[in-house]
């Protein structure tokens, strides 16, 4: 997200459209299944990433540690006017130091494809695109195990689910000013093939995803920036054999960004919040979907602050700080299906290095510490986890 935003906002000063519309394209990175997504008039580049994360957990009877390394190729290229096209894919590689055989998943990700218009003098974006099944699935239940880990909501992995069905997406959305300010609006639909995640043979659909988001933003020329959004998304029921077997609660993500210019650096920041509702499950005299009595989905609230300063012509140094709040879901404490709040800090930092005038690389690294009370390791556990990163972009 901060990318695009970062890139909006320095073309702001000439087209504060083009900013709304970075704004709408930046919001749906996080819920959209193409990474790497950009938006038209930027500079076409290859882009390189590598990434190692590990996250340990300890508790009077556990002692766990799951890793997790990452390494995409994202291109993305000026095909015409007003025109650009995208390509993202990833190998990568997870495990655990839990004494199973067999229980690590390795390989590509599903690879995607892209294309992004614009249009009305930049005053409206339209995008779609195609998710191709490159990706690991019929897991054993060894493989299984580690997915909830993955997955869950207080570790941070690139790749959550290592393969799905065929999948198409597409989004429209529209920005106009309005005084110093520039309004947007948008949505998205992003449809899931079948597809088998385990090796029992057993075909799964996620549902049908919905996505709208509503935002304002502003920028200071030279000085700064501020944005607000809010994103709601909905999700159909997933299916298992073709019959309806689960449903996601109705999601708001509140968003607050702002960033402050100096002379050498900038300072960014995020607020965050995520209001989750009610899932539906397997229930009643009929067995049909129904909606949970007590909520199995935990709220939580996020911050984060960065600072940038040039450290030479060629040398820009980074350090950064996060914080991340979940909070316990419906449940009591007791019952099977409670899960205990937690929390989570972070500390990071880096260097972005200017190789020549269109190549560019970057290291950094990132570490956490954290608890939680309970219910995820069915015990008090902490939380730690670092990540290795680095980056290497050349345009054309």
């Amino acid at each position: 997200m901060t990318n695009e935003l970062n890139y909006c906002r320095r073309k702001s000063a000439a087209s504060p459209l083009l900013a709304g519309l970075g704004l709408i394209a930046a919001c749906f990175l996080t819920v959209s299944p193409l990474q790497g997504q950009t938006i038209t008039g930027s500079p076409s580049a290859v882009s390189q990433r590598f990434s190692y994360m590990s996250w340990g957990l300890s508790g009077d009877s556990t002692d766990l540690t799951v890793k997790q390394w990452y390494l995409p190729i994202i291109v993305k290229a000026d095909v015409a006017e007003d025109w650009s096209l995208s390509f993202y894919s990833a190998a990568a590689g997870s495990d655990a130091d839990w004494d199973v055989e067999n229980g690590d998943i390795s390989g590509l990700t599903d690879t995607r494809v892209q294309a992004a218009h614009s249009l009305a003098d930049d005053q409206v974006l339209i995008s779609g695109g195609v998710s191709v099944p490159t990706g690991v699935t019929e897991l054993s239940p060894e493989q299984h195990q580690l997915i909830p880990w993955l997955s869950a909501d207080f570790f941070n992995f690139p790749v959550k689910y290592p393969g799905e069905g065929l999948n198409l997406f597409g989004e429209v959305g529209v920005a106009l000013p309005a005084g110093d300010w520039v309004w947007g609006a948008a949505g998205a639909v992003h449809y899931s093939g079948e597809y088998t995640p385990f090796d029992d043979g057993r075909k799964y659909q996620p549902g049908l995803r919905l996505v709208g988001t509503i935002g304002a933003d502003r920028d200071w020329p030279d000085q700064g920036h501020v944005g607000v959004d809010l994103l709601v998304i909905h999700s159909s029921s997933d299916k298992a054999e073709g019959e309806a077997v689960f449903a996601d609660g109705v999601q708001f993500d509140f968003r607050l960004t702002g960033q402050r210019e100096f002379d050498k650096g900038r300072i960014d920041a995020a607020a965050r919040f995520i209001l989750r509702g009610k899932n539906k499950t397997i229930g009643g005299e009929n067995l049909d979907l129904v909606r949970e009595q007590s909520n199995t989905n935990g709220n939580d609230i996020r911050f984060f602050l960065s600072g940038r300063r040039d450290l030479s012509p060629r040398a820009q140094g980074w350090l950064s700080v996060e914080a991340k709040f979940l909070a316990a879901n419906g449940y009591d404490a007791g019952e099977v299906l409670y899960e205990d709040a937690a929390s989570v800090y972070g500390f990071g930092g880096g260097a972005d290095f200017k190789l020549s005038s269109r190549a560019s690389a970057g290291l950094g690294i990132r570490l956490w510490t954290g608890s939680s009370d309970g219910s995820y390791a069915f015990e008090p556990v902490d939380f730690s986890g670092f990540e290795i990163m680095q980056r290497l972009t050349v345009t054309f």
